[in-house]
């Protein structure tokens, strides 16, 4: 998936220690006779300090910096709660973190996932459907499992194609509001041979999830999709929606328009190109406008279209959105009240504002705006139909990693030159046993 937040990383980890202290566990007493005081059960009492867990990811650094002061303020609204953030530069990293505490029952009291790790997690996860922020959360119950809000998004973003609009200007381009447009229009930059159409990181497998992850998905017009793909027998064949896509896709990836080795470029290599107007086109999530902010300084020359996909302009115009940054509840906390009231005001507007505004990305409260005059613009400048992107259910999980399939290493196999028929044969005949053998 995208590293929207997505970045493929080395580890670090940035720990926060705020006012620790312990809080007893009660002993179980079976004795008759009175017990010795050291021996009575002990009670949580009300004036006593709990901490509260909390473990987090992001590859910014000063939102981490800001985060974990925004967080240390709960102090001030309950005096006797203080909160410890651990944070991690890499969701990969933090991942592998969290599992090897999961096997050791060691999970934190509140931490982050992205939507596709839930599953992973479902079992340790309290449910959160009696929180009143979870109402109000605009997305929450779009990722629910087996009926039940187990983790809640802060925030939405959609997906763009970032270009310059005066180099297109200056070759007298008109912005593709279909995929025949779109690919016209990076040929033209092609033939005029002053830029590189389109910057492609393809070292890194991640930067071609527009493509080779989304495409597909959005093609079938059913947010469902990929929980729907488990059911199929023969999901890749001819006629389906991932073939249809990704005929799109081999027909972009043979034109070269991605420069002379894009497997060759990494992604902060290939947004350099762009940041540096050699290259005038690259698709990303909104997360990359702070990334381009503080590279460049400013906005003066970039704009964004939606990824044209359809085939018409009678067609619906959508657009990937991406709900990320999602929080959950370890059902095994020892402070599961307290928790849930540290998640209440996690998710109350005034924070949530403050915090969709740091990232530049959009909001997920009812009530709550980002001010993220881009994003706004975004919306204004074109009518969109909001397409969300929803991960598939276990059985959908479990069938990728019985065949390995990882979308994105199939965008790198494609710009190499293998063949999308190969391709969609090796993956029905992986897909067909993996099924057989479920049974």
């Amino acid at each position: 998936m995208t590293k929207r937040w997505v970045s493929p990383i080395l580890a670090t980890m940035l720990t926060m220690s705020v006012i620790l202290s312990g809080c007893g566990a009660a002993n179980d007493s079976a004795n008759t006779s009175a017990p010795k005081e050291s021996d009575k059960p002990k009670q949580e009492a009300k004036s006593d300090k709990v901490t509260i867990k909390m473990a987090m990811w992001d590859v910014n650094a000063s939102f981490i910096d800001f985060l974990t002061a925004k967080v240390k303020e709960y102090s001030k609204v309950e005096p006797n709660v203080n909160v410890e953030v651990e944070a991690f530069k890499s969701d990969g990293d933090y991942l592998k973190a969290m599992k090897v505490r999961l096997s050791a029952n060691e999970m934190p009291d509140f931490f982050e996932l992205k939507p596709n790790f839930i599953n992973d997690f479902k079992s340790e996860l309290l449910p959160l459907d009696d929180l009143s922020t979870t109402a109000k959360n605009k997305y929450a119950k779009k990722y629910a499992v087996d009926g039940k809000v187990l983790a809640m998004p802060t925030v939405q973003f959609p997906e763009m194609v970032y270009y310059h609009p005066s180099i297109f200007k200056e070759l007298g381009l008109t912005v593709p509001t279909t995929w025949s447009q779109f690919l016209d229009v990076l040929n033209k930059i092609k033939e005029n041979k002053k830029y590189i159409p389109y910057a492609m990181g393809g070292k890194d497998s991640w930067p071609d999830y527009p493509f080779n992850e989304f495409m597909h998905h959005l093609t079938s017009g059913d947010e469902s999709y990929l929980s729907n793909l488990a059911t199929q027998e023969h999901p890749f064949s001819e006629g389906t929606p991932f073939y249809k896509a990704y005929s799109k896709i081999e027909t972009l990836y043979n034109a070269k328009v991605m420069g002379p080795d894009p497997l060759g470029v990494s992604w902060d290599q290939a947004t350099g190109l762009f940041e540096s107007k050699k290259a005038v086109v690259v698709a990303a999530g909104l997360w990359y406008l702070d990334t381009y902010l503080s590279k460049v300084g400013n906005t003066d020359d970039l704009a964004a279209f939606p990824m044209p996909v359809r085939d018409s302009e009678t067609d619906p115009l959508t657009v990937m959105t991406f709900t990320d940054h999602f929080y959950a509840i370890n059902k095994n906390s020892k402070h599961t009240d307290a928790v849930k009231k540290f998640m209440e005001w996690f998710y109350s507007p005034a924070v949530h504002q403050e915090y969709v505004d740091k990232v530049k990305l959009g909001a997920v409260i009812d009530g709550v705006t980002a001010n993220v005059p881009f994003l706004n613009d975004f919306y204004k400048n074109n009518k969109i139909t909001p397409f969300l992107y929803v991960p598939g259910n276990q059985k959908y999980t479990d069938l990728i990693n019985a065949t390995q399939l990882d979308w994105k290493n199939i965008g790198q196999d494609m710009m190499s030159g293998k063949k999308l028929s190969d391709i969609s044969k090796q993956l029905e005949d992986k897909w067909g046993k993996a099924r057989e053998a479920k049974k």
